[in-house]
């Protein structure tokens, strides 16, 4: 089954390679499509099986390798190591295996096996990798709910009431809030105004002041002084409901206020849109009379992040398309930032191959303090000659050669960019002959179905399509593949999808 390569990176043995290896995994992990539970339990077994690498082998590793992947209906994680084989799949009896398997924490080996769907492990003559597989889960956001609440018996009820509907965290007080959303996001606050340490009327102050949210507020109080209902107006709340509270009272309050909110919010964003869309993104181009390009895109229907752009310099052409994680404003917004700085990394500097290109943009990013704060994947090409291309990938679907016979993969792939300083691609050269085309897509254009099963049926049919519109000309080709995943992906899509076909004339 082919799987897209999300990130590798290789560490000498040691508890710090490890602490780094998991932060870049955490990282990578929040800025994917992957529910919560799952991400615990990819840190959690990464973090028991190297630390066991690194504090009790049987013989010293020299490197530690971490490797993630996805596929159509699972994540792949691989930790590699170049020590002895122990094979946590069979039962051991030897003394030194035993004396591994303890040392392990003795529940290290049944934490790991509990944690993920499926192990696998595999050793040759020199290394050993442990897979780790989680199977991809439909994907249905919840609206994520901070509940601010020092009354622990107020609290477990609030959470009865909402727990089947939305994502729910907790805390006491407004200080311990504060913290909270340094580092996390939520789409609601519900809190109470009376508490120690912080209460409400000042969370919510704090958060003006300090960091400019806009994130809707609901107060529960069972105060009817009309100077605090007053204050809270001031401050810009949405909704204020008297305690006790009823379940049916506090949802539909909550229904309301993020109704309202997404409104106003896609309304400004829109707006943006349409100022700004058509001047930065500008469409792909080759001044070469032997290709032709064609593309078609489609979103989720709030924003959207793939984009592609192109450089002619005489006779070399660079085309980038790229995926920015994400499909709703914050993607759109990611999009237009990353495509301004590629858009003057291309006609600003004179990189003429695709694997420079993709090194200087993953390389800029790490050091960037704002496109550092998103993740994308991007595949890059260039066109020598009549008939052949230059790849290269960084987390990236891989390109499908169409002829008339098949569709073949091209195995080409690098890590996500900016996630490591000094990161170099690897290019992939292929011929592409009169008649045949070359298929380059963002994830959403297979990945637009809500179990494996929608997705594997939406995968086949699309190719099927690549293979059956092959003799018609480019535009209509693209436009009947486009309407299959229309018939199957529905309209809007649960994820954007570009796809950009290349034909040798």
């Amino acid at each position: 089954m082919n799987s897209i390569l999300l990130f590798s990176d290789t560490k000498p043995t040691s508890l710090e390679s490890v602490r780094v290896l998991r932060q870049s995994l955490s990282k990578i992990l929040k800025n994917l499509e992957i529910d919560s539970t799952t991400s615990n339990q990819c840190l959690l077994c990464f973090s028991e099986w190297s630390t066991n690498l690194v504090l009790h082998p049987i013989q010293p590793s020299k490197t530690i390798s971490l490797v993630l992947r996805k596929s159509s209906n699972q994540w792949q994680m691989d930790i590699i190591d170049d020590g002895i084989p122990w094979d946590p799949t069979e039962q051991h009896q030897d003394s030194e295996s035993s004396e591994f398997s303890l040392k392990c924490g003795g529940r290290g080996i049944d934490i790991i096996r509990s944690q993920s769907d499926d192990i696998r492990y595999h050793s040759t003559k020199n290394n050993n990798t442990l897979s780790l597989f989680w199977e991809r889960s439909p994907s249905q956001k919840q609206p994520h709910i901070l509940i601010v609440e020092d009354d622990a018996v107020q609290s477990k009820i609030l959470q009865a009431y909402l727990n089947s509907d939305f994502s729910i965290t907790t805390k006491p007080n407004g200080k311990e809030a504060l913290l909270f959303l340094k580092n996390n996001s939520v789409d609601l606050i519900i809190s109470d105004i009376q508490m120690p340490e912080m209460g409400g009327l000042e969370l919510r102050s704090q958060l003006e002041k300090e960091h400019n949210f806009s994130i809707p507020f609901i107060f529960l109080s069972r105060l009817q002084d009309t100077n605090t209902v007053n204050y809270a107006t001031e401050l810009g709340i949405d909704d204020f409901l008297q305690k006790p509270v009823q379940k049916k009272q506090l949802t539909h309050s909550i229904t309301r206020v993020l109704a309202r909110f997404h409104q106003v919010y896609h309304a400004l964003s829109e707006q943006l849109n349409q100022k700004i869309t058509h001047t930065l993104l500008p469409r792909v181009e080759t001044h070469s009379k032997k290709w032709k390009l064609a593309t078609q895109q489609r979103t989720a229907g709030q924003g959207g992040g793939d984009f592609t752009l192109s450089r002619v310099n005489n006779d070399n052409t660079l085309l980038l398309l790229a995926d920015v994680m994400g499909h709703d404003e914050s993607a759109t917004f990611f999009s237009y930032a990353y495509a301004g700085y590629v858009r003057g990394l291309m006609q600003h500097t004179d990189l003429t191959q695709p694997s420079q290109l993709l090194t200087q943009l993953s390389n800029n990013a790490f050091k960037d303090q704002l496109l550092s704060q998103t993740m994308l994947t991007a595949c890059c090409l260039s066109f020598i000659g009549d008939d052949t291309i230059k790849i290269s990938s960084a987390g990236h679907p891989k390109p499908l050669h169409i002829t008339p016979e098949r569709i073949d993969v091209i195995d080409t792939e690098g890590t996500l960019p900016g996630l490591l300083p000094n990161t170099h691609y690897q290019e992939t050269t292929i011929s592409i002959k009169h008649g045949e085309r070359l298929a380059l897509f963002t994830d959403g254009l297979f990945e637009s179905g809500d179990t494996s099963s929608e997705r594997e049926t939406l995968e086949k049919a699309i190719k099927e399509q690549l293979i059956n519109t092959l003799h018609l000309p480019l535009e209509q080709a693209i436009n009947q593949v486009i309407k299959t995943f229309d018939t199957l992906a529905g309209t809007p899509p649960n994820d954007d999808a570009l796809l950009l076909l290349i034909e040798n004339q």
